[in-house]
């Protein structure tokens, strides 16, 4: 009998708390924002890659080729125009290192990847004129960024509660009623855009590069669906 009492006590609770909670009314709403930066930042793939002193001389064919230029020296070379257009030493990345094939007959050729973060656009076109290309088999930015995109996220997310607030508040208003507290905050998306350059070339292959003083901006994005009770 105490077990059957028990349960039936159980029983009550919940189907009080449940009936309870049934009566709540409440209002859910989308909340949005968004927001475009102008990037600050800028990632540029740096590969470099050992080659043959002989493939640079005239009436040279690929039988010549003796003399390899190791991947040491031309990191070393890499690194100091990096320094020269003031590139600092924390700024630059082993992003990878190796390669996926060799020429029939020919020794192994080393590359590596060097990831370069640049806050001033201008030193590209700087870094261009100083590097010696030959050891270079490919130069492209990887992407764009802002130094304060978390405090930009952070700001866009405050944003879209405020606007899923506003918009609580207008509907309810509309039909006589009141708002009242958060009951429930659910995300829908939390990112950003993160633009890359329009056109894309080998830099070091170029001489003609344009200055990069026009590149797509960031977008930040924020959606949120907010549960609101009605007074």
């Amino acid at each position: 009998m105490k077990s059957l009492a028990f349960l039936f006590f159980i029983f009550l609770t919940f189907t009080l708390f449940a009936q309870e909670t049934n009566q709540i009314r409440f209002i859910e709403v989308r909340g949005t924002a968004e927001t475009e930066v102008e990037p600050d930042e800028m990632v540029l793939y740096i590969t470099i890659q050992e080659y043959w002193e002989e493939e640079f001389e005239k009436k040279k064919e690929p039988k010549d080729y003796r003399t390899k230029v190791p991947l040491e020296k031309i990191e070393d070379a890499v690194i100091k125009s990096l320094y020269k257009a003031g590139i600092e030493k924390e700024d630059v990345r082993v992003g990878s290192i190796g390669n996926y094939w060799r020429e029939q007959g020919k020794e192994f050729l080393f590359s590596k990847q060097l990831q370069v973060k640049i806050a001033d656009f201008s030193k590209v076109n700087q870094l261009i004129s100083l590097l010696d290309a030959k050891g270079i088999s490919s130069m492209n930015i990887g992407g764009f960024n802002h130094s304060d995109i978390e405090t930009i996220r952070k700001k866009i997310k405050s944003e879209a509660l405020i606007n899923a607030q506003e918009k609580a508040a207008w509907m309810l208003e509309s039909l006589d009623e009141e708002l009242g507290e958060v009951l429930s905050v659910s995300e829908i998306n939390d990112g950003y855009n993160v633009p890359y350059k329009a056109e894309s070339r080998m830099l070091a292959a170029d001489s003609n590069y344009e200055s990069i003083d026009q590149v797509q901006k960031i977008t930040v994005t924020y959606q949120v669906d907010v549960r609101f009770k009605i007074k």
